[in-house]
């Protein structure tokens, strides 16, 4: 059985285990999904990394990097969950929900009372998992020109 870790990002080394990681989530929106979904383009959001990220989040088996999202603050009671990803070696390892759980807690201890993210529907494994958490739709949060079509919350 591999050893799983999931953490909070600290040192320069996992953050370029979690760039690393969203460019390859990038490029397999594009390559999976190509025009189907709305929200591939995201390589605009890499510009400022890690800057413009609140905190991230990173999953590893037998200390290889493997999957990985991030925390963005949208407005005074929401923060937004982003960039859910995991490399198909990490499947199967319930690796999304820890990493959604982590990113859970952090945002209810920074004083936000809603968990928001936004996807597509043809991301059928993701629109599962956020709804097995207690995820449910709403209307678009951000406003954001490239943002998904469905938009789902958490109240924490």
């Amino acid at each position: 059985m591999a050893e799983v870790s999931v953490y909070q990002v600290k040192s320069s080394k996992d953050i370029e285990a979690v760039r690393s990681l969203f460019t390859e989530y990038l490029k397999a929106l594009e390559n999976d999904y190509s025009n189907e979904i709305g929200c591939a383009d995201g390589h605009a959001d890499m510009q400022d990394f890690p800057h413009n990220y609140k905190a991230l989040f990173l999953a590893s088996l037998d200390n290889e990097p493997v999957a990985a999202c991030g925390v963005k603050r949208v407005n005074d009671k929401d923060c937004e969950l982003v960039r859910l990803y995991c490399r198909p070696e990490g499947r199967g390892y319930n690796l999304g929900r820890q990493l959604s759980e982590a990113a859970q807690y952090y945002v209810k201890s920074d004083g936000c009372s809603r968990l928001v993210l936004s996807t597509e529907p043809i991301m059928k494994h993701a629109v599962r998992l956020y709804k097995d958490m207690g995820f449910v739709d709403i209307k678009n949060y951000a406003d954001a020109p490239s943002a998904c079509s469905q938009y789902m919350a958490l109240e924490l």
